[in-house]
């Protein structure tokens, strides 16, 4: 069989249906959630209610340099050195203001906005699926895996799904691990059958319950390749055709630099997005497990 393949909308009608997952985990940012506008254009918003006038276009073009840059001195926001996940937000908020004197004031303001509702918001199909797997197939265990903070708890709660995931969320910031690490992997699925020995069945192991445990993420490197690569299946979410896999000739396009990718993790508008991924129903297939789709709503017909 030669990959990548597309699957037509209509290839699971005749087809038999994959095994049920027995383990899904989700990225977090840009995968189950995103920006209702543009991140700049909500701090740059924020600024003029403080007098601080910078455009959009300019913080956006500051941020991945900033964002790089304090990674690398304070590397997992600071936990190391003694600095709260807020501290380094504040940080990098003063630095992309700058020659601006920004007051604590705006850095709180602008902190509680993307703690909510008003700065980010879920995709429909997350929901829809989230609410299926729960009512539907308790056996699944649903978790998060994400390169992120702790303050990631509120929005998800604020967002109302922190309940779907209960006690399966897995936070680079916690755990002191990152994506694309294998190792972070295998902390998950380990911690999971600890939490929940039931998914084991008969003579299945770590190694053979892998072929049930599906990634979905928005990432090549730290999702889609981390997940295959620890021989789990892999979804890589491509809502905007960004990789090219659903152009009539296939031209994946993987290599992008991490300014790039910086850049189009605060260019995301949410309205935009779903006005262009909500109908594709198509599905590429990149290798026997390994797929690419443009929204859940064919990740969920791979199974049900």
């Amino acid at each position: 069989m030669t990959f990548p393949k597309k699957i037509p909308a209509n290839f699971w009608l005749n087809h038999s249906k994959l095994a049920i997952p027995k383990v899904i985990t989700f990225d977090a940012y840009n995968t189950i959630y995103c920006s209702t506008l543009p991140v700049m254009e909500q701090y740059s918003d924020e600024g003029k209610k403080f007098g601080i006038n910078v455009s959009s276009e300019i913080l956006t073009e500051r941020f991945p340099h900033v964002y790089v840059e304090l990674k690398s001195k304070f590397p997992n926001y600071g936990k190391a050195q003694n600095i709260t996940a807020n501290d380094w937000w504040g940080m990098l908020i003063k630095q992309m203001f700058l020659p601006h004197d920004v007051p604590n004031t705006m850095v709180e303001s602008i902190l509680s906005r993307f703690e909510g509702k008003q700065a980010y918001a879920i995709y429909p199909d997350v929901m829809e699926l989230l609410k299926f797997l729960a009512e539907n197939h308790p056996e699944t265990v649903i978790a998060i895996i994400s390169n992120t903070d702790p303050n990631v708890y509120k929005l998800l709660e604020n967002l109302e799904i922190l309940r779907y995931f209960k006690n399966f969320t897995y936070f680079s910031y916690e755990i002191e691990l990152s994506k694309p690490n294998p190792r972070l992997f295998d902390y998950v699925l380990k911690d999971i059958l600890e939490k929940r020995s039931d998914i084991l069945s008969g003579n299945e192991t770590i190694d053979t319950i892998k072929k049930r445990c599906w990634h979905i993420g928005d990432e090549v490197k730290n999702d889609f390749k981390a997940a295959e690569e620890v021989g789990w299946n892999s979804v890589l979410i491509d809502r905007t055709n960004t990789h090219g896999y659903f152009n009539d000739e296939i031209n994946a396009k993987n290599n992008f630099s991490e300014y790039d990718l910086s850049v189009q993790k605060v260019d995301q508008n949410m309205s935009k997005i779903w006005q262009l991924c909500k109908d594709q129903e198509e599905i590429v297939q990149t290798d026997p497990h390994s797929y690419v789709v443009s929204n859940l709503y064919s990740f969920k017909k791979l199974f049900f």
